[in-house]
């Protein structure tokens, strides 16, 4: 009887350590948005047109008024949450309590939905107008497209920043581009001898062991075997991205809001929810870019 009476923990050594397995940790595109609060299910995000001066031909002429648009798209809430439930039988088969590790899993997986959202308004159709009636596609709202399906090469990049300064992106004022790529973009630009050879570049990527920026443009890397991969794949073809930091707007009314009660509708059972509420739009289509590759 003695012997029954010994804990299983002494006969089976049991880690007090808990891993989590390999994933997407952190939001990668949250530092390279706009960020406002939001009190509705609903927000506007309004912006100025360009307007041109006239010439004045005589002496007093009259006033005459010059045309500027009111921009105005809509960012629509969305609500987003996770719950996880923790059997108190599980925690006694265990050293250490996974709740802080289940608090650390919501968290992780509302990190990758900021990205997915984001991402998503990237290519949206935009709804404008002052109620929002008139819906504006990527391509009628400007956003180009890069067929690089061959391979991403460095001219492509140049591609990209031509059609930047052409549409007076950062040609003053110097702006931080961004880019999404997962492992096959990855490996083509450290093929490309402008980017990697110190006679062209002094950054010496090969030997610091990452690229983290390609001709100017800051690289974001998103797991292609991901369950729920960031960067969507149709037909062969996976959707990348480059962007200015101006062509996001993300509205949120309620931040990541993570809490750990009881259940007493279930036998010794906590449960650790997250909850999330927020929304995003693309500001102008001139500032993103969709990058065609090909996914394998």
């Amino acid at each position: 009887m003695a012997e029954d009476l010994i804990d299983n923990a002494q006969i089976i050594q049991f880690s007090s350590y808990v891993h989590v397995l390999a994933q997407q940790l952190q939001s990668r595109l949250r530092p390279h948005v706009e960020l406002r609060p939001m009190s509705g299910d609903q927000m506007a995000y309004d912006g100025i047109g360009p307007v041109e001066a006239s010439p004045v031909v005589g002496r007093n002429p009259r006033v005459e008024f010059s045309d500027i648009n009111h921009l105005r798209r809509l960012i629509a809430r969305q609500r987003f949450t996770l719950t996880l439930p923790i059997d108190e039988h599980d925690v006694r088969g265990m050293l250490e309590d996974p709740q802080s590790q289940y608090a650390k899993a919501c968290v992780y997986a509302m990190a990758r939905v900021f990205d997915r959202v984001v991402v998503a308004a990237l290519f949206a159709t935009v709804y404008t107008g002052r109620t929002f009636a008139s819906s504006v596609t990527a391509a009628n709202d400007g956003v180009a497209t890069v067929t690089a399906t061959s391979a991403l090469t460095y001219q492509q990049l140049i591609a990209i920043h031509k059609t930047f300064m052409d549409n007076d992106v950062g040609n003053e004022v110097p702006e931080q581009l961004v880019m999404g790529i997962a492992g096959n973009e990855y490996v083509s630009l450290m093929q490309e001898v402008e980017l990697i050879n110190d006679l062209y570049s002094q950054n010496y990527v090969v030997d610091k062991g990452r690229m983290m920026e390609a001709a100017g443009i800051k690289l974001l890397q998103f797991a292609a075997n991901a369950p729920k991969p960031v960067l969507a794949v149709a037909s062969g073809v996976r959707a990348c991205f480059a962007m200015s930091t101006r062509g996001i707007c993300v509205a949120m009314s309620k931040e990541f809001a993570l809490k750990v009660e009881p259940r007493p509708d279930l036998v010794e059972t906590k449960q650790v929810q997250i909850n999330f509420d927020f929304g995003a739009v693309r500001t102008e289509g001139v500032l993103v870019q969709l990058v065609n590759t090909t996914a394998s």
